[in-house]
C-alpha cells in the first residue's frame, strides 16, 4: 500500500507541474473557442468567448482541468466567485460537484474491495449494521449487491435529494434512509427486481455510504480521507457538509437568474454525502480521472489494481453504467463520464481509455449545464479530439406543411428504452412536438423544451446536444405514427397519440 500511493504522489506531482506551465496558452484557446452543437452548413461558424457565455447563462464562475495522454495538461479558471465581488476564480477555487461525488464514492468503494474488506457481489445486508434494507417481495430472491448500487440496478429508488439553505437542520444518514425529518425526500426502499432494470439512484449510493461507515467504523469523510484524497493527493477535496469557511476560496452559489443566494453563508449543505456532497477542484479530481485511467492501462502501483479498473469501465446490464461513472463509445471513442448538478453548480467529467484524454469543468450557477457542454466542445476542438460534440448537418429547409404534420402528443411505450442493452422507465410519460417560431420543439408542454435542427426530412437533432437526435417514422397510412429519441446506443420509442 505504501508502495502504490508513494508511486501515484510521484506521479501526480508530475502532472500538476505540466498544468501550471501549459495554462496560459490552451486556457486563452479555449477562452475564445465556445461553439453550439450543431453547425448548418453553408452558415458561419459561430464561436463564443467563455465571458460572453457566461453572462449569458447567468453564471459567475467555472474552472476546467484538461488531460492529455492520462496526465493533467492545464487548468484555468474563468470568472469570479461571485457575482458582485472581484475575487477571480482561479484553479485552487472549490466547486460543489453534485453527483460527480458519486464516482468519488465509488473509488473509495473499490479500493475497499481491492484490499479485501468489500465483495462487490454480495448481500449488502450482510455489511449493514445500524439498518437494513426492508423485505421485500419486489426482491425475488436477487440480492442487493454493491455492483448493482454502483451500477443504479439495485431496484432502489430516490433519485437525488435537495440542497439545505442556511442554518437548515440536516438529515442524519438513518433520517434520509427512512425518509425522516428534517430528510426531504421518501424512504429509500426498493421498487423493482435487483438486476432487472437502470434507474438511477441517489438512495442507492446513501446505502453504499452506510456500507463504508459501518464496516470501517468511521465517518464517510475519514474514509474517503484514506482511500482516496490521501492516496490521489487530493488537498481541497472534503465530503464534510456544510462545507468549512476556512477553506476558502469557495465559488459562491447562484440561482437559475443568475444572482447570489443561500446567503449569508453563500453556499447551500448537502448532506447526503455519498450522493451528492463532494466540494473540490477540477484539479483534484482531475487527478482522480488519470488514477482511473492508469488502473484500466495497468500502471505499476497504480489506484485500483486492473481486473477491477477494467470491472470499473464495463457496463453493467441491463444499463449503461459500469462501477461508478457512465460508459459509452467503441474503440478509440470510448470513454467514461459523469454529470453533476445540485441546487446551484453544475459539473461534468470525462475521461477517454484509449488516447487518456479527459476534461473536468466546474460551474457555480444553476444554468452551469447549459455552458459546460459548450466548454467541452472548445475543449474538443483545442486538443483535437475526435468526438468533437459537434453534429455537422447539411442546410435542410422544410416546408411549414412538413413540420405541422410531425407536431402532436407522442405517448411512451411501455417497452421504454429500446437499444442495444439499456431497459429502463421514461422519465416523462410523453413528448409533446409543436412548432413555435419556425423551428420544431420537444418538450413536456406546447411551445417549450428542446429546439429541433433537421438533417433531412425524417430525423433532427438536438440544437443544444450532438449526441440526441428525434426520429419520425412514417406508417402505413403515409401519416407519422410514431417517434424514436436517440440517445447514444439507448433509444426511446413514443406512439402518437390521436
Amino acid at each position: 500500500m505504501m508502495t502504490r500511493n508513494f508511486v501515484l504522489t510521484m506521479v501526480l506531482a508530475g502532472a500538476a507541474s505540466i498544468a501550471t506551465t501549459a495554462s496560459a496558452k490552451d486556457g486563452d484557446t479555449v477562452a475564445t473557442g465556445l461553439r453550439p452543437a450543431v453547425h448548418v452548413a453553408g452558415t458561419p461558424e459561430i464561436r463564443w468567448t467563455v465571458e460572453e457565455r457566461l453572462a449569458a447563462h447567468g453564471v459567475s464562475g467555472t474552472s476546467v482541468a484538461v488531460l492529455r495522454d492520462g496526465k493533467i495538461a492545464w487548468a484555468r479558471g474563468y470568472g469570479v466567485r461571485q457575482k458582485g465581488k472581484r475575487e477571480a476564480v482561479t484553479t485552487e477555487t472549490m466547486f460543489s460537484v453534485g453527483s460527480l461525488s458519486k464516482v468519488g464514492t465509488a473509488a473509495v468503494v473499490l479500493r475497499m474491495v481491492d484490499d479485501g474488506h468489500l465483495d462487490l457481489d454480495r448481500d449488502v445486508n450482510d455489511y449493514l449494521k445500524r439498518w437494513k434494507i426492508p423485505a421485500s417481495p419486489l426482491a425475488q430472491g436477487r440480492a442487493v449487491t454493491l455492483r448493482r448500487l454502483l451500477s443504479h440496478t439495485a431496484g432502489m429508488n430516490v433519485h437525488g435529494f435537495p440542497d439545505y439553505l442556511p442554518g437548515a437542520a440536516l438529515p442524519t444518514i438513518l433520517d434520509t434512509l427512512d425518509g425522516r425529518k428534517p430528510s426531504q425526500t421518501e424512504a429509500v426502499r426498493m421498487v423493482y427486481t435487483p438486476g432487472t432494470q437502470f434507474r438511477y439512484s441517489g438512495g442507492g449510493i446513501t446505502i453504499e455510504q452506510l456500507v463504508v461507515e459501518d464496516v470501517l467504523g468511521v465517518d464517510f469523510e475519514t474514509a474517503a480521507k484514506r482511500y482516496l484524497f490521501d492516496p490521489l493527493g487530493m488537498k481541497r477535496s472534503t465530503y464534510r457538509q456544510p462545507l468549512d469557511p476556512k477553506f476558502g476560496d469557495i465559488a459562491m452559489a447562484h440561482d437559475s437568474k443568475g444572482q447570489p443566494t443561500a446567503l449569508p453563508r453563500g453556499y447551500e449543505a448537502m448532506p447526503e454525502t455519498a450522493a451528492s456532497g463532494l466540494w473540490t477542484t477540477p484539479s483534484d479530481y482531475a487527478r482522480m480521472v488519470a488514477a482511473f485511467i492508469a488502473s484500466w492501462r495497468g500502471a505499476p502501483g497504480a489506484f485500483l489494481s486492473r481486473a477491477l479498473a477494467e470491472q470499473m469501465m464495463t457496463e453493467v446490464a441491463p444499463g449503461s453504467v459500469g462501477l461508478g461513472p457512465f460508459i459509452e463509445g467503441r474503440g478509440a471513442t470510448r470513454r467514461f463520464h459523469h454529470g453533476g448538478s445540485n441546487n446551484s453548480y453544475r459539473a461534468w467529467m470525462e475521461g477517454n481509455l484509449s488516447s487518456g484524454n479527459g476534461v473536468v469543468i466546474f460551474t457555480n450557477g444553476t444554468d452551469g449545464d447549459d455552458l459546460y457542454p459548450e466548454i467541452r466542445r472548445a475543449v474538443a476542438a483545442s486538443e483535437g479530439w475526435p468526438d468533437s460534440g459537434v453534429a455537422d448537418v447539411p442546410a435542410v429547409k422544410l416546408p411549414d406543411a412538413r413540420l405541422s404534420e410531425l407536431q402532436g402528443l407522442y405517448r411512451v411505450q411501455p417497452t421504454g428504452v429500446l437499444g442495444e442493452r439499456m431497459r429502463m422507465a421514461a422519465m416523462v410519460p410523453a413528448f409533446r412536438v409543436s412548432l413555435a417560431d419556425g423551428a420544431l420543439r420537444i418538450g413536456a408542454e406546447a411551445g417549450g423544451g428542446y429546439r429541433l435542427v433537421p438533417a433531412d426530412r425524417s430525423n433532427f437533432v438536438f440544437a443544444d446536444d450532438a449526441d440526441r437526435w428525434v426520429e419520425f417514422v412514417t406508417g402505413g397510412d403515409g401519416r407519422i405514427e410514431r417517434i424514436i429519441l436517440r440517445n447514444g446506443l439507448s433509444a426511446i420509442e413514443a406512439v402518437r397519440q390521436p
